[in-house]
């Protein structure tokens, strides 16, 4: 398995990761205010196999602006949490915050993914693993193989996501990570701001920490 960072184009947009294997499957599409621009991306690192699947971490419009340009292209299904998928499938800005950036999603057809669902890859193993405190349907995604979490805004190298949003939870998202101790921890694939390779769990541990003294004004988006 390989995990391919297709790079942001604005500041205030999502990291999109691309797992490839046996199967493939694209996390997250950013903003996609170039929606050309991303399918390109992702065609060129697909090197001419097919995108079998998109997986949202959540329903927040910075990770779900290309949901229609990348179904559209490439003709895979969507899929996110139970949670937020309800909202994308309504188009409910209250909750996807599209307006906020300055567009509007609209609803799309978007299927519920469960916690502890696998998307087997062949040789790799993601697990769904729901995460709620940023959104009710907020979800990490772990390879059971190589330990790498892909974590959304549920936990950044350095920070955890806010939780003062509709639908986010302060007291869920300290549940949600301590739930992610039980994991063996090596990558670090977050929803905004650098990835780590190795030594992941320390993010985690750290974070648990500081849980005393975390103003939630200081969390990242």
């Amino acid at each position: 398995m390989a995990v391919v960072s297709l790079g942001i184009s604005d500041l205030d947009d999502s990291n999109v990761y691309l797992v490839t294997g046996s199967r493939n499957v694209l996390i997250d599409t950013g903003l996609a205010r170039n929606p050309q621009e991303l399918t390109a991306k992702i065609r060129s690192s697909l090197r001419g196999l097919p995108l079998d699947m998109l997986v949202l971490t959540h329903c927040h419009a910075d990770h779900v602006g290309g949901l229609k340009a990348v179904v559209e292209e490439f003709g895979c299904n969507a899929y996110a949490h139970q949670e937020d998928a309800v909202h994308l499938r309504r188009g409910d800005s209250s909750f996807i915050l599209d307006t906020v950036f300055g567009f509007r999603l609209g609803g799309y057809d978007v299927q519920d993914i469960s916690d502890g669902e696998i998307i087997d890859l062949g040789e790799h193993r993601l697990r769904v693993i729901h995460t709620p405190g940023h959104t009710r349907g907020s979800i990490c995604l772990y390879d059971e193989v190589s330990h790498a979490l892909i974590s959304g805004d549920t936990l950044f190298v350095g920070a955890i996501g806010r939780t003062d949003l509709p639908g986010g939870s302060f007291s869920d998202m300290v549940s949600s990570l301590r739930s992610l101790r039980r994991f063996d921890i090596k990558g670090l694939y977050p929803g905004h701001g650098m990835h780590v390779e190795q030594n992941g769990r320390d993010y985690l541990d750290e974070e648990l920490s500081m849980f005393g003294g975390v103003n939630n004004e200081d969390f990242e988006v």
